[in-house]
């Protein structure tokens, strides 16, 4: 069983995914330690996944043995050893056991049972499904999602995050966003992510300005040797730590706002650059966010290398953008369906291009960028749109209205 990291593909985990689902009842200790359970980190997996997690907690002073006990298909695929084949793992309780598993080039999804047993006799069975080959787990709502383009490079992830409830949303488990990570160039070439102020805005609470790794409690890992070293910058005079996901986007809870200065989040950005022209951009998309019942604005943030420039780093180099866009797509007005069900009329998009270089805030504004979301994937390569009929999204791909924006 011969795996690389750099191999990890997408994980496109559903809501159902990220829920706490175990067997059996938990024990709790006279001292009021933790409740036994032991969890899957990701129920269900892409076909291209090749690593999962079981988090465990329980009593102190305990210990666990994970066991997989049978696997579906015509070979052994799912290990606790990256290298060769390993049914069980142990340890201490409160340890997590990895879960290694081959790309599924099948036609057919697969499913693996694993059973977890604890030294105070808490056991529970969990099992894993990895899906069929081609299969892709989009949700149809996530309106801006961008195809995936293979490349063993890249590891596609999506977080979820807790959000509060409020006068608008009863509270619980939504995606933040989704990242293509480029493990080689150390940076993100974008980010996906829902814009909604009454649920990811509202109650505005202040920013948590802490930098640092994505510390891989979701699936799939993005090994921390792999991620941008930037706890104090980059090192370098004139370049911002930029959020792709900007955090001002992200104020409902401590959570949400904290997964926004992830190291995937960041990139090498011009300071003056960040700090005028494209804050005043992610200032105006924010107020296209709309506060009606169904008129999220779906956005993509991303990067372009048209040339060579590495900022030198701890954990290797960063590549330095060349190019920094937007590409935005909502609803015209406030229909109660979702966006893949539109039509072409009742659909806005538009595009934002800039160079990643000092702009003089007096003479340039967000307007000088405008451009279609074509010619960004003519820039890029990405495909946008996936979640929308071909011809419907054509359409909106050649639109550049500025009149559909307001205040551009």
């Amino acid at each position: 069983m011969m795996l690389k990291i750099k191999q990890i593909g997408a994980l496109l985990v559903t809501m159902s995914a990220m829920l706490v689902l175990f067997a059996g009842c938990g024990d709790k200790d006279d001292g009021g330690d933790k409740e036994s359970l032991a969890t899957l980190v990701a129920e269900t997996v892409s076909s291209s996944t090749t690593t999962n997690k079981i988090s465990t907690q329980g009593p102190s002073g305990i210990t666990f043995e994970a066991t997989i006990v049978s696997q579906g298909g015509d070979a052994e695929w799912c290990s606790f050893d990256l290298n060769k084949q390993v049914s069980s793992a142990g340890g201490n309780v409160g340890d997590p056991a990895y879960l290694y598993l081959d790309k599924n080039n099948s036609d057919d999804d697969r499913t693996a049972r694993i059973d977890v047993t604890y030294t105070n006799g808490y056991s529970t069975s969990q099992t894993l499904t990895q899906r069929a080959a081609g299969f892709i787990d989009y949700d149809r709502s996530w309106g801006e999602q961008p195809e995936y383009r293979s490349d063993d490079a890249y590891i596609y992830k999506t977080y979820y995050a807790t959000f509060v409830s409020n006068q608008f949303f009863p509270g619980g488990k939504l995606r933040n966003y989704s990242v293509c990570y480029d493990v080689d160039r150390h940076i993100s070439h974008w980010v996906a992510y829902p814009i909604f102020r009454k649920v990811y805005e509202t109650p505005a609470l202040s920013r948590v300005n802490a930098f640092g790794y994505d510390p891989n409690d979701q699936m799939p890992v993005i090994p921390i040797s792999d991620q941008q070293y930037i706890d104090r910058g980059y090192g370098v005079s004139g370049y911002d730590r930029g959020h792709m996901l900007p955090q001002a986007s992200r104020y409902n809870n401590y959570e949400p706002n904290r997964m926004t200065y992830y190291a995937t989040n960041m990139m090498p950005q011009n300071s003056t650059f960040n700090q005028k022209l494209w804050a005043g951009l992610e200032g105006k998309v924010r107020g296209w966010g709309g506060m009606g019942k169904y008129d999220t604005l779906y956005v993509v943030t991303g990067a372009a290398f048209k040339n060579s420039k590495t900022i030198n780093n701890a954990n290797g180099p960063i590549a330095v953008p060349s190019h920094c866009w937007k590409v935005l797509l909502r609803q015209r007005g406030d229909l109660n369906k979702q966006i893949s069900e539109c039509t072409a009329d009742e659909l806005k998009a538009i595009g934002f291009l800039f160079t990643n270089e000092y702009h003089d805030p007096d003479t340039t504004s967000p307007r000088d960028g405008v451009c279609t979301v074509k010619e960004i994937e003519e820039l890029t390569g990405f495909t946008f749109f996936r979640n929308l009929d071909p011809a419907v999204a054509d359409a909106v791909k050649t639109q550049k209205n500025i009149s559909d924006w307001s205040g551009l």
